[in-house]
């Protein structure tokens, strides 16, 4: 059990030598057990950042003492200490991963420097969207997109959302819900595409009692009226037929709405936003869709770009999902760096609902509490294997240590094109900045 933690447990004694550990400790401290055994805590964790004062604090308390940390490879730990009296005095360390912790809170506060956040934007990151995606915005495209959509949000006009299908457009139309002054208003989504042409008039505008045959006796109030003094999505505009989208288009024009078979209009107090992952130019050179309607939606417009375009967005949205799920499904686990490095390097051509369903998967199907690289689904792995430091991997006979120099070397040279700087690339392959300086000049990789 111990071996087995994902926790690292070291054992001291009072004066703050090591007696011993188990492996995860070992992985965390970044030494091997011959190297650390009896030797100083505070000399071998954290490369000497970790305080002498933190075991003489522990010995003193009755309590748990606690103090947060961040590793050379950019994980965050949590290092609690507790003593332990068995004949003698003795302090039992636990090291925790808390990278992803630490990620969310960054995500709630924003960046660093943004402590003017607006009290909608408090309220739109407490709120779960209406598909479950979280709204992350670390990326500057997406803060771009973050900041026009609470502009937006400060005026009533309509708002069209273009985008491709699970870039998160619903997510975005409830942002500028939850940051506008209707944000005590209802918000409700219609799908045009979802719902048959023949009841789609009647579910938007509804109808008056005895309007055909069928309906309900009392009547029935359409959605646009129910979300009188809030918001309504129009999801997939471009699957409005064209006799409704003149309806629509009286609406956006004199603000009247007509049920079926009723002698007279209604007037609500609706905001629109509608929503597309459809060419609406092209439509409307083909005459699939009307010209006025575009102008009437199209006044304030957002692209929202897709997650190939910000995939430095992909490790927060990650922690994020994980966060989510742990709490909706009661299972709590972590990711290898490996593991979402592989899973950055998808294509994602179903963009961030496509990311939700691979992590939603391995979080019900990966049975230890970490995803590793090896639980990735077969076209994550090929995606992994197709890439070009995969592809560096082959060994072709001849001298062995010749051909592992030949290999480092490639490596770094990848790394450093990759992340554009030494500090970056050390991070990434979890070595010492001081290690990829001296390397890349042994193999003169400083061009």
């Amino acid at each position: 059990m111990v071996e087995g933690a994902s926790e690292g447990l070291v054992l001291l004694c009072s004066d703050g030598l090591i007696l011993r550990a188990n492996r995860a400790a070992f992985q965390f401290i970044g030494h091997d057990r011959d190297r650390i055994i009896g030797r100083p805590i505070q000399e071998v964790l954290l490369k000497g950042a970790f305080e002498a004062s933190f075991i003489a604090e522990v010995v003193a308390s009755p309590l748990a003492v606690s103090r947060a940390y961040d590793l050379a490879d950019g994980r965050s730990v949590l290092v609690q200490g507790r003593p332990v009296v068995a004949g003698a005095a003795r302090v039992v360390l636990v090291i925790s991963d808390v990278t992803s912790v630490k990620q969310l809170v960054n995500l709630v506060q924003g960046p660093e420097g943004n402590a003017k956040s607006t009290w909608a934007e408090m309220r739109c990151a407490e709120k779960t969207p209406p598909d479950g995606v979280p709204v992350v915005v670390k990326s500057v495209a997406m803060q771009a997109v973050r900041d026009k959509a609470l502009q937006c949000a400060t005026v009533d006009s309509p708002v069209l959302l273009r985008g491709e299908t699970g870039t998160g457009k619903g997510v975005f139309a409830k942002l500028i819900h939850e940051a506008s002054a209707r944000r005590a208003g209802p918000f409700h989504v219609v799908n045009c595409g979802a719902i048959p042409e023949g009841l789609l008039e009647a579910e938007l505008f509804g109808y008056a009692r005895g309007a055909f045959t069928g309906a309900d006796s009392r009547g029935k109030v359409g959605l646009i009226e129910l979300a009188h003094a809030g918001t309504l999505l129009l999801d997939e505009i471009g699957d409005l037929p064209l006799g409704l989208q003149v309806k629509l288009l009286r609406f956006l024009e004199v603000g009247e709405v007509w049920p079926v078979g009723a002698s007279k209009g209604k007037r609500p107090d609706v905001r629109i936003v509608a929503a597309t992952n459809r060419d609406v130019r092209q439509m409307i050179a083909e005459g699939s869709f009307r010209k006025d309607l575009y102008y009437r939606l199209n006044v304030l417009s957002i692209r929202i770009p897709p997650l190939r375009e910000h995939p430095e967005d992909i490790p927060w949205l990650v922690a994020t999902m994980l966060d989510q799920l742990e709490r909706r499904l009661g299972r709590r686990k972590g990711i290898a760096p490996d593991a979402l490095e592989a899973i950055g390097r998808l294509p994602f051509p179903g963009n961030v609902r496509e990311l939700w369903n691979v992590v939603e998967s391995l979080v019900v199907t990966v049975p230890s509490e970490i995803i590793e690289a090896t639980d990735l689904p077969v076209d994550v792995a090929d995606a992994q294997d197709a890439s070009p430091a995969a592809a560096t991997l082959e060994y072709d006979g001849g001298d062995l240590r010749q051909a592992l120099r030949k290999l480092e070397a490639q490596i770094l040279r990848e790394a450093l094109q990759r992340y554009g700087t030494q500090s970056k690339a050390a991070r990434h392959l979890g070595v010492a900045q001081a290690t990829i300086a001296r390397k890349t000049k042994l193999y003169r990789l400083d061009a």
